[in-house]
């Protein structure tokens, strides 16, 4: 059963001030490893990797020899907490101590649940073979009559947790999110170290649009996750670029493969969650402009994988972000071979022709785009700032109009509107054009100022010409 499953990142730690930019967190020890020249420390709430390094630090052995004494084969059984401080700018650890009895006490919040022996779990013959059944009946995509099914399960043994973890996968499946998080809560009160019931609470609250509890939750699933299942880490990425949450998202990533350093096999569809989590994680290191990163994740998939149409399109989006349009325009026409469904491409190639002022392609790729998506009132707009490069300003002034009647929420075609008429000496109308902008939009000024802002962060490609008419279009 798989579930797109998504997240917000949320500290439990104590801060510091100070130049080296020291942060003190009150935290478990999951895990760590001995390296050549550091200890890698994966710390358990908000589950992430620190470093001690051995280097020019005379605490060394010291710290180390703390985490050897503390260290237990089954990490959720020791629950012992430290104080860390960890300088952010690297992640390493600049002190490192156990915390006295009276400390654990203030702070027992943050150990570990232990985790449920299912042995404890007395089991019901009658009642497993009805959760066997309702299992049959979810594989035929019947979910309604599963939950009436595992419903007798339930009755019969309420304290079983994978009954009402099934129950809950059901009403998620028939988008009962609500009620599925709830079937999850009555269930943690049982099994608080669950990865898969976070797992699935993550999800629910990911389509509720609640992306604060869905990270939460996907904090606690990664947390307490023993498999090292792709398929979370992939979901959770993928919600982090979608926040956007960048540099979580590449923390995440970077545990994943701390924790699957010594796998390299891969069981079922697992390897296409491992490869498109690499490739989320591409999509984090682009967001925080690590060109080179992003570029090897991409090209190293694109190796392995020739003809996956995502790889090709993200590259190429990298591309054009870096105004590398050679490469861009290379990869858009492969991904669109790949896939020719995959319309919006033609976008981003007329957005690059439109720079590159070679309107003829621009507004080649502009039309077959529209022809397929006739109702995108942004890139109907967008055709309309083409035609005003090319000085067409009639048919710019029926792109705005159009997009406008579509959608008449964007601001940029408001201003596109403006300038038509300012070009086709209409004052009347551009007066009456500015009034209606300023009614539509009492929030944003009409100014300078104001296109200033949405060339950075609008929708639309505004040619130089554009902007430097515009100040005289709204004040003459």
């Amino acid at each position: 059963m798989k579930h797109l499953l998504l997240a917000l990142f949320t500290l439990i730690s104590l801060t510091s001030s100070g130049q080296d930019k020291i942060q003190k967190r009150i935290n478990y020890v999951r895990s760590f490893r001995k390296e050549s020249d550091k200890v890698i420390v994966e710390l358990g709430n908000n589950p992430q990797l620190c470093f001690l390094q051995m280097k020019n630090n005379p605490n060394f052995a010291m710290y180390s020899a703390l985490l050897k004494q503390h260290a237990q084969k089954d990490y959720f059984r020791s629950r012992k907490l430290f104080e860390i401080g960890i300088e952010e700018e690297t992640n390493n650890i600049k002190f490192f101590r156990v915390l006295n009895k009276i400390e654990e006490k203030k702070y027992e919040y943050l150990q570990p649940s232990p985790i449920i022996s299912v042995a404890a779990v007395a089991v019901d013959e009658e009642a497993e073979n009805l959760y066997k059944e309702a299992l049959d009946i979810f594989d035929k995509k019947q979910y309604e009559d599963a939950i009436d099914t595992i419903n007798k399960a339930i009755v019969i043994n309420t304290q079983n947790t994978d009954y009402h973890k099934f129950k809950a996968y059901c009403l998620s499946y028939l988008k009962q999110y609500k009620q599925s998080t709830d079937e999850v809560k009555f269930a943690l009160e049982m099994d608080r170290s669950n990865a898969e019931l976070y797992e699935i609470m993550a999800n629910n609250f990911y389509f509720l649009k609640d992306n604060e509890n869905a990270v939460k939750s996907y904090e606690k699933a990664i947390e307490y996750e023993r498999e090292n299942l792709p398929r979370l880490y992939h979901n959770y990425i993928r919600c982090l670029i979608e926040i956007p949450t960048p540099q979580r998202a590449i923390e995440v990533y970077k545990l994943y493969q701390y924790r699957t350093d010594a796998e390299t096999a891969y069981p079922d569809d697992t390897e296409r969650f491992s490869n498109d989590l690499t490739f989320y994680a591409g999509q984090a290191y682009q967001q925080i402009k690590d060109w080179k990163t992003a570029f090897d994740i991409y090209d190293k998939l694109i190796v392995m994988y020739p003809d996956v149409y995502g790889y090709y399109a993200q590259r190429g989006r990298l591309y054009q972000e870096r105004g590398d349009f050679t490469g861009a325009i290379k990869d858009f026409e492969t991904a669109l071979k790949l896939d020719t469904a995959q319309s919006i491409l033609l976008t981003n190639l007329a957005q690059i022709y439109q720079e590159l002022h070679d309107y003829k392609k621009a507004e080649s790729a502009y039309k077959e785009y529209l022809s397929k998506n006739p109702e995108d009132a942004i890139e109907i707009g967008n055709y309309g700032y083409l035609l005003l490069g090319k000085e067409e300003y009639k048919e710019a002034q029926i792109m705005f109009e159009k997009s406008i009647e579509t959608d008449n929420k964007n601001i940029d075609t408001h201003i596109g509107r403006i300038l038509a008429a300012y070009f086709l000496g209409d004052t009347e109308n551009k007066n009456r054009f500015i009034a209606k902008a300023k009614l539509q939009f009492p929030e944003i000024p009409i100014d300078t100022a104001t296109l200033k802002t949405l060339i950075k962060t609008g929708n639309y490609y505004y040619p130089q010409r554009i902007i430097l008419v515009w100040e005289n279009a709204i004040f003459q």
